[in-house]
C-alpha cells in the first residue's frame, strides 16, 4: 500500500463531477470555433517523440528545409483551450499541481478522458496548439521566431528508442541534432551548468516484480528533445517579457562552486555539482537562469501534467488575444497555492521510487556493487552505489582510508524498503 498518498492527502480518482465534465469534453465534435483564428499548420510533417509507455501526448517537433535556413517548430497542445480558467477541471488541476509518476502507478493532474484522448497530440487527429516556430542558419544560430496559435496534426508518433535508430540516417534528425548541439553550446559559452547523469528507471513486470534499468540521457534522441524544449520555453520566457506580462518565470542565482566546466566532468563532479547548485526562484517577472544560461526561461512544454505550465500557457493566448490575462497578483497567489501541492508531489515521486529500488535490491543482499566515496564523515563514509545512484553510509574501517571519488567494492549486507534503509559494508 502507498501510505505517502494518505499521508499526503493525495486524491487518486477523480471526483464524479469532473470525470462527468471531462467525459462531456472528450466526446464533443470539434466545431468551427475550435480552429477560428489559428494559423493552419497541418501540412508541416509534425512527430512525437516521447518513452514507450508514454500515453499523454503533449509536444511535437518538426523541421523544414528552405536550403538557406531550416524552420524548426515545438508544437504544444493548446490544453487551455478545453479547460478555461475556474472550470471544475481547472479547480482541480490546481488541487494536485501535477501528474505524478510512479513505478507502480500514475496519477494524472486532468482526466485520461482529456489527457490521454481529447488534449493528447494522436497521430492522425487535428488538435488546437500553440506553435513556435524558429528560424535558424545552416549552422544553427537563431535569427527569429514567432508564437501562434495553430491547427495542427500529427504525423508520427516515434518513441526515443525508434529515433536512436534513425539518428544517423535521417536526414530532418541529423539536422534536428546539430541545432540542438548548437544551441546547447550557446547555453555552455553562457555559463550553464551541464549536469549529465543517467536516469534510473523503475519499473514493474506483469508479476509486480522490480526491475531496474538505467536510461541514457544524452542518448540522441532525448538530447535533442531535451534541448528543443529547453529552447522553445526560453523563447515563451522572452515573448512574455518583450510583451509585459506576467507569468511564472524560474531564475537561478549562480552556483556556490563549479567542479567541472561545461560538459565535461566525472560522474562524482556531475553528482556532487549538484549539490551546489542554487536553488530556483520562481516569480512574476523574469530573471536570469544561471543553470540553464538563459536570460529568461518559463516552463510552457507540458500543459496537460503541470499546473505551471497550464497557467504559462494562458498568458501566451492572452498576449495572442486568445483569453483575458492572469493579473500579476493572481499569479503571485497560484504560485503561493501550488507549494505545498508540488512539495507533496515531490516528497511521493521520490519516496516510490526509491521504495521500489530497495524491493528490487532487497534480492542482491550478500552481492557486490561499486561505489564511490563521496564524503568522510566521522563515524562513516557516504558513498554512491554506481549502477542504482542510491546513497548510502559505510562505517569506517580501520586500516581502510578512503578519500572522496575512490571507487571501491562493497558487499550490500541489508534492505529495508518501507524504512528506506540499505546497509552495506566493504567487500
Amino acid at each position: 500500500e502507498n501510505t505517502d498518498l494518505i499521508r499526503e492527502g493525495i486524491p487518486v480518482e477523480f471526483p464524479a463531477v469532473v470525470a462527468a465534465v471531462a467525459e462531456a469534453k472528450a466526446v464533443k465534435a470539434p466545431t468551427v470555433s475550435d480552429f477560428a483564428g489559428r494559423q493552419d499548420l497541418t501540412h508541416l510533417p509534425l512527430m512525437t517523440i516521447d518513452g514507450q509507455s508514454t500515453l499523454d501526448f503533449d509536444d511535437a517537433i518538426s523541421i523544414q528545409d528552405f536550403g538557406d535556413h531550416y524552420l524548426i517548430g515545438v508544437h504544444i497542445v493548446d490544453v487551455a483551450h478545453f479547460v478555461p480558467k475556474g472550470d471544475p477541471i481547472d479547480e482541480e488541476a490546481l488541487r494536485r499541481g501535477s501528474s505524478i509518476y510512479m513505478p507502480d502507478q500514475k496519477i494524472p493532474m486532468l482526466p485520461p478522458a482529456l489527457a490521454e484522448g481529447r488534449c493528447s497530440l494522436k497521430e492522425g487527429a487535428l488538435r488546437p496548439a500553440i506553435s513556435t516556430l524558429v528560424k535558424v542558419n545552416p549552422i544553427g544560430d537563431i535569427l527569429s521566431y514567432d508564437i501562434m496559435p495553430s491547427i495542427v496534426r500529427i504525423r508520427h508518433q516515434r518513441t526515443y528508442y525508434d529515433v536512436n535508430l534513425i539518428s544517423d540516417e535521417d536526414a530532418g534528425i541529423i539536422r534536428l541534432k546539430e541545432i540542438a548541439v548548437r544551441f546547447r553550446e550557446q547555453r555552455l559559452d553562457q555559463g550553464a551548468v551541464q549536469i549529465s547523469l543517467p536516469d534510473v528507471n523503475v519499473w514493474l513486470d506483469e508479476n509486480g516484480q522490480a526491475g531496474v534499468s538505467r536510461i541514457n540521457r544524452e542518448s540522441p534522441a532525448r538530447m535533442l528533445v531535451t534541448e528543443l524544449m529547453i529552447m522553445a520555453n526560453w523563447l515563451t520566457a522572452r515573448f512574455l517579457r518583450d510583451n509585459d506580462m506576467p507569468a511564472i518565470f524560474r531564475a537561478q542565482p549562480d552556483p556556490k562552486s563549479r567542479l567541472f566546466q561545461r560538459n565535461e566532468g566525472t560522474l562524482f563532479q556531475n553528482w556532487m555539482q549538484r549539490r551546489l547548485l542554487s536553488r530556483f526562484v520562481l516569480d512574476t517577472r523574469s530573471g536570469r537562469h544561471s543553470g540553464l544560461g538563459l536570460d529568461a526561461y518559463v516552463t510552457a512544454s507540458s500543459p496537460i501534467r503541470k499546473y505551471f505550465d497550464l497557467v504559462t500557457q494562458r498568458q501566451v493566448r492572452a498576449v495572442l488575444g486568445l483569453e483575458a490575462p492572469y493579473r500579476e497578483e493572481d499569479i503571485s497567489q497560484i504560485m503561493q497555492q501550488l507549494q505545498q501541492p508540488m512539495s507533496a508531489v515531490s516528497r511521493v515521486q521520490h519516496g516510490r521510487h526509491q521504495y521500489w529500488l530497495l524491493r528490487y535490491l532487497e534480492d542482491k543482499v550478500g552481492e557486490h556493487e561499486e561505489a564511490i566515496v563521496l564524503v568522510r564523515r566521522k563515524h562513516n563514509y557516504q558513498v554512491l552505489l554506481i549502477n542504482y545512484l542510491v546513497e548510502c553510509d559505510l562505517p569506517l574501517t580501520s586500516g581502510l582510508n578512503l578519500k572522496p571519488e575512490d571507487v571501491i567494492q562493497v558487499t550490500l549486507q541489508q534492505v529495508r524498503p518501507r524504512q528506506g534503509k540499505l546497509t552495506v559494508f566493504t567487500a
